[in-house]
């Protein structure tokens, strides 16, 4: 049996980022689709979610919200879990080398 994870993202749920949720969450290409579409279970649930995001005008503020806030499930900004990690691993890694040089 396979846990559906149904969450709602609202932007006075952004803690932190107010301001920057409320510059891009209203124009965000998913408003009215069905939550469940951005919390697949396998591999392509991502695709269908990415391909929803490819699309989206706030692509990136997303994807660097997401970034910021280490929102670990989901895709947002077209990036899956494993995606955003490997983008954090590289960002630390980049600041290490940078701090060292």
């Amino acid at each position: 049996m396979m846990l559906q994870i149904n969450p709602v993202y609202e932007p006075q749920m952004f803690q932190g980022s107010e301001s920057l949720a409320a510059e891009w969450f209203a124009f965000r290409r998913c408003a009215d689709m069905d939550p469940n579409v951005f919390f697949p279970n396998d591999g392509a649930g991502v695709i269908v979610a990415q391909k929803v995001c490819a699309q989206c005008p706030v692509k990136d503020a997303c994807r660097e919200y997401a970034l910021a806030n280490n929102i670990t499930h989901g895709v947002w900004g077209g990036t899956s879990e494993r995606q955003r990690r490997r983008i954090l691993r590289d960002r630390r890694r980049a600041s290490k080398a940078a701090r060292a040089a």
